[in-house]
């Protein structure tokens, strides 16, 4: 820029009157201090976001890995290229590690799916995927075939994970759990999942949701049943509210935990969210379960990936501060690290 002021004179500098002289020797004095000024210099690359956190890393507990599932954003942001960067580039911003990339019925290309992958891979943000039906759902199997090849781009934890119930409870509020044959069914859709997403260098999970997390006498059948009939090669991934909030039929916190504990090295991530009142919150704060609990125990079996997940909101802004809300909860609680 200086060079370029300095020639508009059509002389050279030495022939320059005094007062442009004088100019353009003071901004050479600047550019010595400020070389952003220099012509062809560049302040900051466009691919860095123009504020970054450092990492969010938890207090007691370094190797686990702190993210959020994008249900978070949902109702503001639906499934789309451009808003799955933009999630991208908030998590880089904030310091998260990952995201669960939400794609309730697998809307996405393949080819987006590859350029989602390759631009958090840019960003340093590891993205796993996961579709939203349940094994009965007349269209999980369509949709899971979809989800398969999207999930297999993706440069996070290679999973593909969905719900185990589905429209059978979602359409009948009065149902707490499966039938005999529903179960027998969803053991052997589970299999059958699971050895698709296996020849597919995927693990195949499924999340707690609104079936009973334990049955009643044969009455119906619940969640802890499914995953005691299920093949090593189906996992889990635990949701810290659901057995308290959404799930027909609540549970202790006792109960779970000791569930949990007896099946841990079958978890490979969790949804790290907060019940109050049988109700899941828009924040995390106390949980039945207390989540340091959870934490400690995803620590030592080495179980890394933990997701947040809140109920979602229609404003984006206030999906945002509801965020900042929740890692503000886990820092009172000295189980993330203050910046």
């Amino acid at each position: 820029m200086i060079i370029n002021l300095c020639k508009r004179s059509g002389m050279p500098p030495s022939g320059m009157p005094r007062p442009r002289l004088f100019l353009c020797f003071a901004l050479w004095l600047l550019s010595l201090f400020f070389p952003s000024c220099q012509s062809g210099s560049t302040s900051q690359s466009q691919d860095t976001p123009q504020e970054i956190q450092e990492d969010l890393q938890f207090q007691d507990y370094p190797n686990l890995k702190l993210g959020f599932t994008t249900q978070n954003f949902l109702q503001a942001l639906p499934v789309s290229l451009a808003n799955s960067q933009q999630l991208i580039d908030y998590a880089a911003e904030q310091g998260y590690l990952w995201i669960e990339l939400r794609d309730p019925d697998a809307v996405l290309t393949l080819e987006e799916s590859k350029e989602i992958a390759a631009y958090a891979q840019k960003k340093g943000v590891e993205v796993s995927y996961a579709i939203q039906k349940g094994l009965l759902d007349e269209d999980f199997w369509p949709t899971f075939e979809r989800g398969i090849q999207n999930a297999v781009v993706m440069n996070g934890q290679k999973v593909i994970r969905s719900l185990a119930s589905g429209k059978e409870l979602t359409n009948d509020e009065s149902r707490k759990g499966w039938t005999q044959e529903e179960l027998a069914k969803l053991v052997h859709y589970a299999d059958s999942a699971a050895l698709i997403a296996k020849e597919n260098g995927l693990q195949y999970v499924i999340e707690n949701g609104a079936e009973a997390f334990f049955g009643e006498n044969n009455q119906y059948y619940g969640m802890a049943d499914l995953l005691s009939r299920v093949s090593d090669a189906v996992g889990w991934q635990f949701d810290t509210a659901n057995p308290f909030s959404v799930s027909r039929v609540h549970a202790s916190p006792d109960s779970i935990k000791s569930f949990l504990v007896e099946h841990i090295d079958n978890v490979h991530y969790i949804h790290l969210k907060s019940a109050k009142n049988g109700e899941a919150q828009p924040t995390l704060m106390d949980n039945p379960l207390a989540l340091g609990e959870v934490l400690q125990l995803l620590s030592a079996h080495e179980v890394p990936y933990i997701a947040i997940e809140l109920q979602a909101v229609n404003s984006l802004d206030q999906a945002y501060d509801n965020m900042q809300q929740s890692i503000h909860y886990l820092q009172s609680k000295q189980l993330i690290q203050n910046p």
